[in-house]
Protein backbone atom coordinates (compact mmCIF):
# COMPACT_ATOMS: atom_id res chain seq x y z
CA UNK A 1 0.00 0.00 0.00
CA UNK A 2 2.57 2.79 0.75
CA UNK A 3 4.53 1.64 -2.58
CA UNK A 4 1.26 2.07 -4.46
CA UNK A 5 1.12 5.90 -2.07
CA UNK A 6 4.51 6.62 -3.50
CA UNK A 7 3.64 5.63 -6.87
CA UNK A 8 0.66 7.99 -7.24
CA UNK A 9 2.52 10.93 -5.51
CA UNK A 10 5.66 10.84 -7.72
CA UNK A 11 3.30 10.62 -10.66
CA UNK A 12 1.50 13.66 -9.23
CA UNK A 13 4.52 15.58 -8.63
CA UNK A 14 5.39 14.53 -12.45
CA UNK A 15 2.43 15.67 -14.14
CA UNK A 16 1.01 18.93 -11.84
CA UNK A 17 3.50 21.31 -13.34
CA UNK A 18 2.72 19.79 -16.99
CA UNK A 19 -0.93 20.65 -16.19
CA UNK A 20 0.12 24.20 -14.28
CA UNK A 21 2.39 24.46 -17.63
CA UNK A 22 -0.36 24.02 -19.88
CA UNK A 23 -3.05 26.18 -18.67
CA UNK A 24 -1.02 29.16 -19.36
CA UNK A 25 1.19 28.15 -22.42
CA UNK A 26 0.93 30.36 -25.25
CA UNK A 27 -1.78 28.62 -27.80
CA UNK A 28 -0.89 28.61 -31.53
CA UNK A 29 -2.70 31.80 -32.49
CA UNK A 30 -2.84 34.76 -35.84
CA UNK A 31 -4.53 37.45 -34.54
CA UNK A 32 -4.75 40.98 -36.52
CA UNK A 33 -6.04 44.49 -35.80
CA UNK A 34 -5.45 47.76 -37.42
CA UNK A 35 -5.34 50.70 -35.23
CA UNK A 36 -4.42 54.61 -35.19
CA UNK A 37 -2.33 56.35 -32.98
CA UNK A 38 -3.64 58.78 -29.84
CA UNK A 39 -1.36 61.40 -28.52
CA UNK A 40 -2.42 64.25 -26.47
CA UNK A 41 -5.84 63.79 -27.16
CA UNK A 42 -5.47 63.72 -30.83
CA UNK A 43 -6.26 60.75 -33.23
CA UNK A 44 -3.58 60.61 -36.13
CA UNK A 45 -4.25 59.88 -39.96
CA UNK A 46 -2.00 56.85 -39.72
CA UNK A 47 -3.12 53.37 -39.82
CA UNK A 48 -0.89 50.55 -38.52
CA UNK A 49 -1.98 46.74 -39.00
CA UNK A 50 -0.46 44.75 -36.37
CA UNK A 51 -0.35 41.11 -36.49
CA UNK A 52 0.91 38.89 -33.49
CA UNK A 53 1.77 35.22 -35.07
CA UNK A 54 2.42 32.18 -32.51
CA UNK A 55 3.58 28.44 -33.28
CA UNK A 56 4.60 25.71 -30.01
CA UNK A 57 5.65 28.91 -27.76
CA UNK A 58 7.52 30.91 -30.67
CA UNK A 59 5.69 34.57 -31.62
CA UNK A 60 5.89 36.87 -33.99
CA UNK A 61 4.85 40.40 -34.28
CA UNK A 62 4.44 42.53 -37.74
CA UNK A 63 3.18 46.07 -38.40
CA UNK A 64 3.06 47.75 -41.56
CA UNK A 65 2.16 51.26 -40.84
CA UNK A 66 -0.07 53.51 -44.06
CA UNK A 67 -0.75 57.07 -44.28
CA UNK A 68 1.55 58.82 -41.85
CA UNK A 69 2.53 61.72 -43.70
CA UNK A 70 5.88 63.20 -43.71
CA UNK A 71 7.89 65.59 -45.69
CA UNK A 72 9.31 64.11 -49.61
CA UNK A 73 12.32 65.57 -51.05
CA UNK A 74 10.00 67.96 -53.55
CA UNK A 75 8.67 69.93 -50.44
CA UNK A 76 5.17 68.18 -50.51
CA UNK A 77 3.48 65.56 -47.93
CA UNK A 78 4.05 62.34 -48.21
CA UNK A 79 3.54 58.82 -47.28
CA UNK A 80 5.65 55.99 -47.30
CA UNK A 81 4.88 52.15 -45.97
CA UNK A 82 6.75 51.03 -43.20
CA UNK A 83 7.00 47.13 -41.80
CA UNK A 84 8.12 46.38 -38.68
CA UNK A 85 9.04 42.62 -37.36
CA UNK A 86 9.69 41.06 -33.66
CA UNK A 87 10.19 37.99 -32.95
CA UNK A 88 10.55 36.29 -29.72
CA UNK A 89 13.51 34.25 -30.66
CA UNK A 90 15.14 37.72 -31.95
CA UNK A 91 15.28 38.40 -28.36
CA UNK A 92 12.75 41.62 -28.82
CA UNK A 93 9.61 40.45 -28.04
CA UNK A 94 8.04 38.85 -24.88
CA UNK A 95 4.56 36.87 -24.82
CA UNK A 96 2.51 35.48 -22.16
CA UNK A 97 -0.91 34.11 -21.96
CA UNK A 98 -3.26 35.15 -19.22
CA UNK A 99 -6.46 33.09 -19.54
CA UNK A 100 -7.67 34.05 -22.95
CA UNK A 101 -5.27 37.17 -23.51
CA UNK A 102 -1.76 37.37 -25.08
CA UNK A 103 0.52 40.20 -23.40
CA UNK A 104 2.73 41.37 -25.99
CA UNK A 105 5.65 43.78 -24.97
CA UNK A 106 8.40 44.37 -27.90
CA UNK A 107 11.43 46.54 -27.28
CA UNK A 108 13.09 48.39 -29.66
CA UNK A 109 15.29 51.60 -30.39
CA UNK A 110 15.23 53.67 -33.88
CA UNK A 111 16.62 57.37 -34.60
CA UNK A 112 14.17 58.60 -32.29
CA UNK A 113 15.22 56.77 -29.18
CA UNK A 114 14.00 53.44 -27.31
CA UNK A 115 10.88 52.29 -27.08
CA UNK A 116 8.81 49.76 -25.29
CA UNK A 117 5.29 48.55 -27.02
CA UNK A 118 2.70 47.13 -24.57
CA UNK A 119 0.13 45.13 -26.06
CA UNK A 120 -3.20 42.95 -25.04
CA UNK A 121 -4.81 40.56 -27.80
CA UNK A 122 -7.89 39.26 -26.55
CA UNK A 123 -9.19 36.09 -28.13
CA UNK A 124 -11.72 33.46 -28.58
CA UNK A 125 -10.72 30.11 -27.19
CA UNK A 126 -10.53 27.53 -30.07
CA UNK A 127 -10.95 23.86 -29.84
CA UNK A 128 -7.20 21.78 -29.26
CA UNK A 129 -5.28 21.82 -31.70
CA UNK A 130 -6.77 24.69 -33.68
CA UNK A 131 -5.86 27.92 -34.40
CA UNK A 132 -6.62 30.67 -32.17
CA UNK A 133 -7.88 33.51 -34.85
CA UNK A 134 -10.86 35.55 -33.55
CA UNK A 135 -10.02 38.50 -32.00
CA UNK A 136 -12.36 39.89 -29.57
CA UNK A 137 -10.61 42.47 -27.91
CA UNK A 138 -7.30 44.75 -28.03
CA UNK A 139 -5.47 47.64 -26.09
CA UNK A 140 -2.10 49.05 -26.10
CA UNK A 141 0.00 51.66 -26.78
CA UNK A 142 4.32 52.65 -26.47
CA UNK A 143 5.93 54.96 -24.73
CA UNK A 144 9.17 56.25 -26.32
CA UNK A 145 12.24 58.13 -24.91
CA UNK A 146 12.88 60.77 -27.50
CA UNK A 147 16.39 61.60 -27.55
CA UNK A 148 15.73 63.99 -30.21
CA UNK A 149 12.86 65.68 -28.91
CA UNK A 150 14.55 65.29 -25.53
CA UNK A 151 11.02 64.02 -23.97
CA UNK A 152 9.02 60.60 -23.18
CA UNK A 153 6.33 60.23 -25.66
CA UNK A 154 3.54 58.20 -24.63
CA UNK A 155 0.79 56.72 -27.03
CA UNK A 156 -2.48 54.96 -27.10
CA UNK A 157 -3.18 52.28 -29.81
CA UNK A 158 -7.19 53.41 -30.87
CA UNK A 159 -8.75 50.02 -32.96
CA UNK A 160 -10.74 50.39 -35.71
CA UNK A 161 -14.22 49.47 -35.31
CA UNK A 162 -15.36 47.97 -37.93
CA UNK A 163 -13.75 45.33 -39.72
CA UNK A 164 -15.10 46.04 -43.57
CA UNK A 165 -13.93 50.18 -44.06
CA UNK A 166 -13.14 52.56 -46.58
CA UNK A 167 -10.58 54.75 -45.53
CA UNK A 168 -9.08 57.35 -47.62
CA UNK A 169 -5.43 57.65 -47.33
CA UNK A 170 -3.90 61.34 -48.24
CA UNK A 171 -2.33 63.52 -46.54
Amino acid sequence: MKRVLLYVFLILLLIAPTVALSADSIPNARLRVTVQQKEEGKISKGFHILELSCWEGNCSLSSVSLNQCGESGSGKKAFYPKVQYSATWMGNLKVRNEGKSLVVQETGSNMFGDYVNNLRFDYESTGKGEIANRLVGFSGGYVKNSALLKKVLTTEYVPLQNADQIMKMDC
